[in-house]
């Protein structure tokens, strides 16, 4: 399989590009109809690319946060800035009947420390929109459930 894929490509680079951009996804490739008999209770994870012209009944679309969605290398020019806003656009448009946007309070990586909602979420509708709010619980001790 792997070779197949990679004779679609002129060149590594070409092929690894793609590969991360859509990975292939047997579980997307192979969805059966309601009729089919089986059980419809499962999860598909998918990345946004790879869920372009499929639907699916719920959406959660996770890690809303500005420098992750949009992506902080984004930021500073228009035309990359618009190519986040059309996945954003894309990851919202799977959802036939429920969609579910979330942003944690804040994450951190390598990149950054990034603490505020995607600026995308505000650009929604607002009759279109509840936001709801889920707070931690406070704990007596900061220590992992597990020392």
């Amino acid at each position: 399989m792997l070779k197949n894929l990679a004779t679609e490509h002129t060149s590594l680079d070409s092929f690894l590009e793609n590969l991360a951009l859509d990975p292939p996804n047997d579980s997307v490739a192979v969805m059966g109809s309601a009729d089919d008999g089986q059980s419809n209770d499962k999860v598909t994870i998918s990345t946004i690319h790879s869920a372009k012209g499929l639907e699916w009944p719920v959406v959660f679309v996770n890690s809303l946060v500005d420098g992750i969605t949009p992506h902080h290398r984004s930021l500073d020019g228009f035309e990359a800035l618009e190519e986040e806003r059309k996945l954003f656009y894309v990851a919202c448009s799977r959802a036939k009947t429920q969609l579910y946007l979330t942003a944690p309070n804040y994450f951190s990586s390598y990149s950054g420390y990034f603490d505020m909602a995607s600026r995308f979420i505000a650009e929604l509708s607002a009759d279109e929109v509840t936001v709801e709010t889920v707070k931690s619980p406070i704990k007596k001790n900061d220590d992992p459930i597990w020392w």
